[in-house]
């Protein structure tokens, strides 16, 4: 099928967009970089924007039965959000990679496995790109517009475009192209 890049599957609106295992972000970057993935493939990355609690996790043993048999039970919600945009997921899908909020406290060293922090966008921002160093620049989940695929990347470009502006890029682009 056509797809989209990206998509946002909302269970449901009454419950509101942080309950726990309500909201799930699609991205399917091979869709935009074939070189992503295998040819004739694709990689999805499928999550639940900062609502898996950490309690859940805490002191669990990354090798027991209990882990596992929890990061199955907590991936069903995925599995059901995806199966919504492609619903033979599960029939196609080759190799899934669970992360759990263990996974994040571990690989990405984020306080608790957070997905990166909740700011209340009425009452405060992530930083922008500029920094007190000269020619330091910073860009990633940890910047404005903040966490997730599509907004790191557009850091990226925010970053960029403060070095020079868009049109600049084009020229640049064009010559080594």
């Amino acid at each position: 099928p056509n797809l989209d890049c990206h998509y946002i599957v909302v269970n449901d609106w009454e419950s509101g967009v942080t309950a726990e295992q309500n909201v799930i972000a699609i991205s399917i970057p091979s869709l935009l970089d074939p070189d992503l993935a295998p040819e004739g493939k694709h990689n999805v990355h499928v999550y639940t924007p900062a609502t898996e609690p950490f309690k859940l996790w805490e002191g669990l043993d990354r090798k027991s039965q209990a882990y596992a048999d929890l990061k199955t039970e907590r991936s069903e919600s995925l599995w059901k959000g995806l199966a919504r945009v492609i619903p033979d997921i599960r029939d196609r899908c080759e190799l899934s990679l669970v992360g759990t909020p263990l996974t994040h406290a571990r690989f990405l060293r984020r306080h608790q496995g957070s997905y990166g922090p909740a700011l209340w966008a009425s009452k405060e921002s992530f930083p922008g790109p500029k920094t007190p160093l000269p020619g330091l620049l910073c860009c990633g989940d940890s910047s404005f517009p903040g966490i997730g695929v599509p907004a790191v990347a557009a850091s990226g470009m925010i970053a960029a475009n403060t070095l020079a502006p868009v049109g600049k890029h084009l020229q640049m682009l064009r010559r080594v192209v």
